[in-house]
């Protein structure tokens, strides 16, 4: 008779790993709109984490003999209405757009992960309670929720990074659940069940690492809108206060000067632009890299 026990249960996160393991093997993670979105997010990021070494002002040093000046080789981006050097503003706002999407993308997807699949799994009143929350989340734009967020907990970086994971958070939980309804009914946990395998057992070696991938490709689109809605409520007011550098109040500061500089809102709007379009790239190049049909 076969021996019937969890280990003569194949993991189903085998078949992931394969998966994930094969763009590395034939080298198809650079290629593709991967290619495209590390040309487009990695001249930033070096820029970013080299800034200090730049030979270019410092974000908050004034310099009232070059207010307003064009773009050139001393300032490659132009200066402001204090003199202040727009490239080293920009650099400064991206690390804390980067801070906060890097961040909401984790807190989103793991939160995200973690009720959506109680709820999915357990069903019943779990399910119940959990999504009754959520769709009380999702009847409000992401915007306008994580604006009465701020308006409640506070301006600054934690109220800010907080009040956008809140936004995101039911979004995750109802794709995650989506998967995991899908993937409990499947023959694979059916076998494990026939071998008593325990419910945390097939949440975490079964469902789980079969919902990585796409939440994976959301996690990265989170990150992309966690950037845009920071640099909105800044722009607004709400967000990241002066005289820290963010992307949203640098673009508002020079809004009223459009006219006379039209850098000081322009350049830096074309880096919001750039990360966001480089996001969107790898979360698309993730999905086929991980996806074998898209991939073959």
């Amino acid at each position: 008779m076969a021996d019937l026990s969890l280990s003569s249960v194949p993991a189903a996160s085998a078949s992931f790993r394969e998966a994930l393991g094969a763009p590395f093997r034939s080298g198809a993670l650079f290629h593709g709109k991967v290619r495209i979105a590390l040309l487009l997010l990695v001249p930033i990021l070096l820029l970013t984490v080299f800034a200090p070494l730049l030979p270019i002002q410092k974000p908050l040093e004034t310099n009232l003999r070059a207010m307003m000046e064009l773009p050139s080789i001393q300032h490659p981006f132009g200066t402001d209405k204090m003199g202040r050097d727009i490239l080293s503003r920009t650099l400064a706002g991206v690390q804390i757009s980067m801070l906060v999407g890097a961040s909401v993308a984790a807190i989103a997807l793991v939160s995200g992960m973690v009720l959506g699949t109680l709820a999915g799994f357990y069903g019943g009143k779990v399910d119940r309670v959990i999504m009754t929350i959520v769709d009380i989340f999702l009847a409000f734009p992401s915007l306008l929720l994580a604006i009465g967020l701020v308006s409640v907990m506070g301006t600054g970086l934690i109220p800010v990074i907080l009040a956008i994971s809140l936004a995101d958070v039911p979004r995750f939980i109802r794709l995650q659940r989506s998967q995991v309804l899908s993937l409990r009914s499947r023959a694979f946990i059916d076998a494990a069940r026939t071998v008593d395998a325990s419910q945390f057992w097939l949440m975490s070696r079964h469902i789980v690492p079969n919902t990585l991938a796409p939440m994976l490709v959301a996690a990265s689109i989170a990150a992309a809108n966690a950037i845009l809605i920071e640099a909105s409520l800044s722009f607004l007011g709400l967000g990241i206060m002066p005289p820290s550098p963010s992307l949203g109040n640098i673009v508002r500061d020079g809004q009223m000067y459009l006219e006379q500089a039209w850098w000081i809102s322009t350049l830096p709007g074309v880096v919001i632009l750039l990360i966001t379009i480089g996001l969107h790239f790898l979360s698309d190049g993730v999905r086929e890299l991980l996806d074998p049909r898209a991939r073959r």
